[in-house]
């Protein structure tokens, strides 16, 4: 027998179609997509955040911090399992910027417990610039991070953006003629 030390290695990514079929939202299925800054993650988010919406799905958007603080405000007033659950009852939960703020340990914790009461309910579909095997930079406990990779990851598509960002690149100058 073999221990594993980390979340399972993500399969190739799914077709396109499949995810603008939105059949994996009723399956219920997770979307993770994962890569560099400025290569349309986001966008790719809330795009088919929006076409869920127009096929009669019920969806909530939250960049991670936003999830974060409504979990500690709901932890704050002991509410947090009915916070938990009025989220889930969305069918399509968007969580973007994952990973972009670091979690201390309650922030990991309420993020693990939100995404274990998801796991084969809710459709979850996460944007974050980390590779799976770097979530340890904003998790603090490897157990949690694993943990929560492999609830997340289980019943997964994983689309790894590798565009080149352009954002940052210098614009053309255009050549001034007197």
């Amino acid at each position: 027998m073999t221990s594993s030390t980390g979340p399972p290695a993500p399969s190739p990514g799914p077709p396109l179609d499949y995810l603008a079929s939105l059949e994996w939202i009723a399956a219920p299925e997770n979307l993770c997509l994962v890569g560099p800054a400025d290569t349309g993650k986001s966008h790719v988010l809330v795009s088919l955040g929006v076409a869920a919406v127009r096929a009669g799905h019920r969806v909530r958007y939250f960049t991670a911090a936003d999830l974060a603080d409504a979990l500690y405000r709901g932890l704050a007033d002991n509410s947090v399992g009915k916070v938990i659950e009025a989220l889930l009852r969305n069918g399509l939960i968007l969580l973007d910027e994952v990973g972009f703020a670091p979690l201390d340990d309650t922030g990991a914790q309420l993020l693990f417990r939100f995404v274990s009461a998801a796991y084969e309910r809710r459709a979850l579909a996460i944007a974050s610039h980390w590779p799976f095997d770097q979530w340890g930079r904003f998790l603090p406990e490897h157990t949690t991070a694993v943990s929560l990779l492999d609830r997340l990851l289980h019943h997964a598509s994983v689309v790894v953006a590798t565009a080149t960002p352009t954002a940052c690149a210098k614009p053309e100058q255009k050549e001034e003629h007197p």
